[in-house]
């Protein structure tokens, strides 16, 4: 290959990663904006079944709204009333054990991460252990717009 077809595919790579990081930039700042005026949806419905086993909790978080969803916490209300957020696990085994501070982090950010496409679903994994004396009853997710969705406990 000849130097200048190098040149060519190597600005082509920096372009599109310009105009990729560009078009995510705008829609992080505008998507508030539209949505206050109604012209891009808030995530939503969401259906969250959650499944008691004795050592962890299941959510089964499904999207039925018309775009991507996009969680931000899982909370649930303590002995005394005070929120708590519990780690958000991807599996069993990572919901059973004990994690250090940075894995923690990880874990948290991955939830944030991803999102949930419309009809699709997601499951996560609550350590029961660590939930001991909360109300269950009180368990919601919330999406990156604050809004609350509760929990149905089978």
């Amino acid at each position: 290959m000849d130097p200048l077809t190098i040149i060519v595919i190597v600005a082509g790579l920096i372009l599109s990663g310009i105009v990729t990081f560009i078009d995510d930039a705008f829609e992080k700042m505008l998507n508030p904006i539209f949505r206050l005026v109604g012209l891009k949806s808030s995530t939503g419905p969401l259906d969250i079944i959650a499944k008691n086993n004795d050592r962890f909790i299941e959510l089964t978080i499904t999207n039925n709204g018309k775009g991507k969803a996009m969680l931000a916490a899982i909370q649930v209300l303590g002995k005394d009333g005070q929120k708590k957020y519990p780690l958000p696990c991807t599996s069993e085994i990572e919901a059973k054990g004990e994690f250090a501070e940075k894995k923690e982090k990880e874990l948290r950010k991955y939830f944030l991460s991803e999102k949930i496409n419309p009809g699709s679903q997601k499951i996560v994994y609550l350590n029961s252990a660590k939930l001991d004396g909360c109300n269950l009853n009180s368990l919601s997710v919330l999406d990156m717009d604050a809004k609350h969705w509760s929990v149905t406990i089978e």
